[in-house]
C-alpha cells in the first residue's frame, strides 16, 4: 500500500473527525447559544464546521484539478482560526475552553490544522498539480 494513500486515509480521518466535531459545536450553539465565539453575526464553529467540509471533500476528490483550490479554501479560515486562539491563549490567558488534560482546545485545532495541511501536501504526491 502506497504511503501516500494511507496519508489520504489518514487525512479523510481528520478531516472528518474536524467535520463532526464542527456540527456538533455548532448545533449545541444554535440551540443554547454562547458555546462558540462569534464573528461578527457566525459562530467560530460554523466556519470551522464548513472549513472542514470543505477539505474534506477535498480530500476525497484528491486527484480533481480543483481539489488544491477547495482545500486550502476551507483550510485557511480554520487555521487561522486556530492560530489565532492559540495566539490569545499564550498572550491574554484562558480564552480558549478547555480539553482533554486541561489542554486548551484551540491548541488541538492547531495541531489539526498543521497535520491536515501536512498530510494534504504528501497525498497528493509530487506529480499533482
Amino acid at each position: 500500500m502506497k504511503a501516500s494513500f494511507i496519508a489520504r486515509l489518514a487525512l479523510i480521518a481528520l478531516t472528518g473527525l474536524g467535520t463532526f466535531a464542527g456540527v456538533q459545536l455548532s448545533l449545541e450553539h444554535l440551540q443554547h447559544g454562547e458555546v462558540c465565539p462569534m464573528l461578527g453575526p457566525i459562530p467560530a464553529c460554523i466556519i470551522v464546521f464548513l472549513g472542514y467540509l470543505g477539505a474534506l471533500c477535498a480530500t476525497v476528490f484528491i486527484k480533481h484539478a480543483k481539489s488544491k483550490i477547495l482545500f486550502y479554501i476551507g483550510w485557511t479560515p480554520v487555521f487561522l482560526l486556530a492560530l489565532f486562539g492559540v495566539t490569545l491563549e499564550l498572550t491574554k490567558g484562558h480564552i480558549c475552553p478547555p480539553g482533554a488534560a486541561g489542554i486548551p482546545q484551540c491548541f488541538y485545532s492547531f495541531a489539526m490544522a498543521i497535520l491536515a495541511w501536512a498530510l494534504f501536501q504528501y497525498a497528493r504526491g509530487p506529480k499533482t498539480q
